[in-house]
């Protein structure tokens, strides 16, 4: 599958790609993908170095807990590092909900709108139609920072994710904007509950949309390894590499990540095994 950004491409023929995420807020509970606006283009220059295809920076932490941002401060520190790693050459996304930012970002070049609210917002979608970008729909219940508050019963949890997400998903296209679909892990969810989104992935990929997971250094990590829920946990870097791997063998097309040297020499593997395994 060719997935086409504004003007650029990326081929996930057979191969899982990497979005880096790159935080220019200040409260972000993984410390290390912290920047300042100053530094974010070096940091996203050595990002793309290490095998990432997409920057996707944001400002705004979703976190149960952080604080808020006015729009203009989120357009004052994701639009000068847009604007300088577009220029630099690099793909870049945007993570925001709010309208005004998505139009600013646009304005400074980014070419995928990354929305956790799922483009809930109208004026969401018409920045995306106006600009010619496509926007990548998230599952989500609740609001941001406000997920784990709300319930995390499920009926059949893959069955909800996978028909709101196609819905959402001809929503846009309706009106002529390309979908990428984000099951939201850990958005509203329990920890089973995300390790049987994992396991319907192949069902979701077959659906013949963009797929886009992002699951690294999550607490539901910490707890399916029989620890309490927890961003800093001991092995949340090796869990976020075996369950990227195992996405990536069931055909998702893009993985966000926070590590991304690791994250990529795991993907080699597995990459050439679907190559292998489809006969190129």
């Amino acid at each position: 599958m060719l997935l086409r950004l504004r003007d650029r491409e990326i081929d996930c023929t057979h191969q899982t790609r990497i979005m880096a995420i790159l935080n220019v807020s200040d409260d972000s509970p993984i410390a290390f993908s912290r920047v300042g606006v100053s530094q974010a283009l070096t940091r996203a220059q050595e990002l793309a170095r290490h095998g990432a295809a997409i920057i996707d920076v944001g400002a705004h932490s979703t976190a149960t807990g952080a604080r808020d941002l006015t729009a203009q401060e989120e357009i004052d520190r994701v639009c000068p590092v847009i604007e300088a790693v577009t220029r630099a050459g690099l793909i870049t996304s945007v993570d925001t909900w709010t309208p005004a930012v998505a139009r600013a970002a646009a304005e400074a070049g980014v070419h995928l709108l990354n929305d956790v609210t799922g483009f809930s917002d109208p004026e969401m979608v018409r920045v995306a139609a106006d600009f010619g970008l496509p926007g990548c729909v998230m599952h989500m219940r609740g609001e941001p920072k406000h997920h784990r508050e709300v319930s995390q019963e499920f009926d059949d949890v893959e069955a909800e994710v996978r028909t709101y997400l196609l819905e959402r998903a001809r929503l846009l296209e309706a009106q002529g904007v390309t979908a990428w679909l984000d099951p939201g892990y850990a958005f509203g969810k329990s920890a089973t509950d995300n390790m049987r989104l994992l396991n319907g992935l192949p069902a979701l990929v077959a659906g013949g949309y963009p797929v886009l997971i992002s699951a690294s250094r999550k607490g539901f990590l910490a707890e399916v390894m029989g620890k309490p829920y927890s961003q800093r946990s001991e092995g949340l870097l090796e869990a976020t590499l075996a369950f990227n791997v195992l996405a990536a063998w069931h055909g998702v097309h893009v993985v966000r990540v926070h590590d991304v040297p690791e994250v990529a020499h795991a993907l080699a593997i597995v990459n050439e095994a679907r190559r292998l395994a489809a006969g190129d």
